[in-house]
């Protein structure tokens, strides 16, 4: 299993190329080429596409938001 595999339970944050959402989510129902995921503050889990995600860090979930590393956007 890689670094960047995201499973039911896991929290995730958009990636850092998307602007303008640093919410952290937990996906909530998982299926072929999207997940559920259940957003800050949210009360229903909304469709999100799997490639626009990433799994959260420490960092992020202990801050309840999205870190954008600037470093890393091409």
């Amino acid at each position: 299993m890689d670094d960047n595999s995201i499973l039911l339970g896991d929290p995730v944050v958009y990636r850092d190329d998307i602007q303008d959402s640093d919410e952290i989510g937990v996906v909530t129902n998982a299926c072929v080429n999207n997940f559920k995921v259940l957003w800050n503050d949210e009360p229903k889990s909304k469709t999100e596409i799997y490639e626009h995600l990433r799994p959260a860090r420490q960092d992020e979930v202990d801050a309840q938001c999205r870190q954008v590393d600037k470093n890393a956007i091409t």
